[in-house]
């Protein structure tokens, strides 16, 4: 589960790590506010499982040291039983018959019970870890649901984004001479008064050609040059967060 909490960082990281301060607000922003909620669910998720697993391996371990004094309790009785019985008989091969009789009695009732207690701490492992396992899973779902969420309120709330997402896609680009921006209808205005913003990150560029996409929805956006296109929509940056966590988690 480590991997996961950690790789979280990794994802962020990843998507800060080639703008400027200037250009990675709206991204700061964007990744305090998934990272609150996302610790606040893994302290919920985390509490209630350990509540669940403490409470069995509880369970589990009170039957092993009641199974543990039983046996010893029934392997003592079964001495003292034999010695009452050889006793009463009053000569020695009574005594040994009884003693080797409750003896043996003994002993292979400590045995069964020992082994019924084995059985059962064996059973805890085997459902702590499929619960562990399970627990996982719906922390890595959670996860990609508040990222989901904030992402897309960000979208809805922050115009600007877009232009965000363009200056840092310009980083994955072979540039040439000519850049031309598809988006959205509804994102098009904001791309479009910041033409000059744009065209001084990418230093080797002369002219940008702005084009609407219908199909697109706020959020998309495809970058294309002579030399190469690159897909900077929102959708696909979270497709890849997606991918990431469940090879994560399908490798553990």
């Amino acid at each position: 589960m480590s991997n996961i909490i950690k790789s979280t960082r990794i994802i962020e990281r990843q998507l800060v790590s080639r703008e400027e301060e200037t250009d990675t607000s709206i991204y700061e922003a964007l990744l305090e506010e998934a990272r609150e909620k996302y610790d606040e669910i893994i302290k919920d998720a985390m509490k209630t499982s350990e509540e669940i697993i403490n409470s069995a391996y509880e369970k589990s371990e009170e039957v092993l040291n009641n199974t543990h004094k039983r046996a010893q309790d029934i392997f003592k009785e079964s001495e003292i039983k034999g010695y009452e019985i050889g006793h009463k008989k009053g000569y020695k091969e009574g005594y040994d018959d009884g003693y080797y009789k409750g003896y043996k009695e003994g002993k292979e009732d400590s045995k069964k019970l020992i082994s019924q207690a084995l059985d059962i701490k064996k059973e805890y492992i085997d459902k702590r870890n499929y619960l562990l396992k399970d627990v996982e899973k719906d922390l890595i779902q959670l996860v990609i649901s508040v990222y989901e969420k904030v992402l897309y309120e960000k979208v809805e709330e922050d115009e600007e984004l877009i232009v965000s997402l363009i200056l840092n896609g310009i980083d994955n680009l072979e540039i040439s001479q000519k850049l031309t921006i598809i988006v959205s209808e509804e994102d098009y205005e904001a791309v479009k008064r910041s033409k000059d913003i744009i065209l001084a990150k990418a230093s080797l560029v002369d002219e940008i050609d702005i084009r609407i996409n219908s199909d697109m929805i706020r959020g998309d956006c495809v970058l294309e040059t002579s030399k190469g296109n690159v897909d900077v929509s929102i959708n696909n940056q979270l497709k890849e967060i997606k991918d990431l966590l469940l090879t994560i988690m399908n490798n553990e």
